[in-house]
């Protein structure tokens, strides 16, 4: 399920092609899988050790159930239309990171969220709902999604006005959005979950991209990139992360693939690396 494929494409939708046997396996596949979830799950379950159970995700057999349906959902119905597959941020995942980033956001009065690469906008409203001591964690949130189709989706199933989606390159759109002295009055959250996943790119491009993507977010001390890998690999490792400056705040394991995540004992690693903020020295009159 984290495993790229040949298609350069700069979002979490990447284009398939619809034929008859690939749609029989899916489909067949699909129930397939359900009903191991079903089948393995009590016995996953029983023989997990205390210790380690506790640090990992805990999810129900509902929450297992409905992950598989949603990445089936994400997959074999774009397919069928010929649409772009989608590998969506699972709904069980974003309580674990508002409550990370809860953690790392201190103290600024303006934050605004960019889901770069946002799919459908899974992570958009749920963001935007997101509170701490009584007020919003975020004044703005911005999704920016490459395919026009995808983008439309995600744009008709917002109506918030705080929330905005974009229909573009994430590595431009980012490079702008950090030109100036603040971003947007505040500082940001990038959320980035491995959004080149189909593009099988070389690893200096990648390095390229990303690396440029991190320089523009480092000019601004406090903002934070908010990044999911893969179980499997990695878009951005993390020495490039501590080469441009940024700090790893937080870091916990989560299910991006739900089920999946469970049945193979791999989980997706999610970090919070934040740009250092400028201390300043202490006057002689403060003294």
């Amino acid at each position: 399920w984290d495993s790229p494929s040949p298609n350069r494409r700069y979002s979490r939708a990447a284009r398939t092609t619809t034929n008859s046997p690939t749609m029989y396996w899916y489909t067949a596949s699909g129930g397939g899988l359900i009903l191991v979830v079903l089948l393995l799950r009590r016995r996953l379950t029983a023989s997990s050790d205390g210790a380690s159970k506790a640090a990992l995700p805990q999810s129900t057999l509902r929450e297992d159930v409905a992950s598989v349906r949603q990445w089936f959902a994400n997959l074999i119905g774009p397919t069928l239309r010929g649409r772009p597959a989608c590998k969506p941020t699972m709904p069980a995942v974003i309580p674990t990171v508002v409550e990370e980033l809860k953690q790392v956001m201190d103290g600024e009065l303006s934050w605004t969220f960019v889901d770069c690469g946002c799919g459908q906008g899974t992570m958009l409203q749920p963001m935007r709902n997101a509170t701490v001591d009584g007020r919003r964690l975020f004044q703005r949130v911005v999704g920016v999604e490459l395919d026009p189709a995808t983008h439309r989706e995600a744009v008709a199933a917002h109506n918030d006005p705080a929330i905005e989606v974009v229909c573009g390159d994430m590595f431009p759109f980012v490079d702008k959005l950090c030109a100036g002295d603040d971003i947007l009055g505040g500082c940001a959250v990038f959320y980035i979950y491995e959004p080149l996943w189909m593009a099988n790119l070389p690893a200096e491009e990648m390095r390229r991209l990303y690396g440029g993507l991190l320089d523009a977010v480092a000019r601004h001390p406090g903002s934070v990139i908010a990044y999911c890998s893969a179980d499997a690999y990695r878009e951005i490792g993390a020495s490039l992360l501590e080469e441009k400056g940024l700090v790893l705040r937080r870091a916990v394991k989560v299910a991006q693939n739900g089920a999946f995540n469970k049945l193979r004992g791999v989980y997706n690693p999610l970090e919070f690396w934040q740009v250092p903020r400028i201390s300043t020295p202490p006057t002689s009159e403060s003294l």
